[in-house]
């Protein structure tokens, strides 16, 4: 039995290590990422079968054109301008 003594690049910082010294994970588009030891310590929680988290779309209103509207970014889909376009926040204080 031959052991692999082949160099990869670390996927979070990009510095050249061991394959033996690696921990393998996986990304959304399911292809195989190494990470070294010191990056896998800092970051546990994305292991191999793990997805990263998906951005959550926010709800946004457009003072320009008065459209309500749900997205990741905050540029308006009915005016394509942001130059007016604020986060809404649902709390109680706003109620009140």
């Amino acid at each position: 039995m031959m052991l692999s003594n082949s160099q990869v690049q670390c996927a979070d910082c990009k510095r050249s290590v061991n394959k033996l010294d690696t921990f393998a994970s996986s990304n959304p588009s399911r292809e195989l990422r190494y990470r070294c030891r010191f990056c896998y310590s800092v970051n546990r929680d994305l292991g191999l079968g793990q997805v990263e988290k998906p951005q959550v779309k926010r709800e946004y209103f457009c003072g320009r054109c008065k459209y309500k509207f749900k997205s990741l970014g905050t540029l308006c889909p009915y005016c394509s301008k942001q130059d007016q376009v604020v986060e809404q926040v649902h709390s109680v204080m706003d109620l009140l």
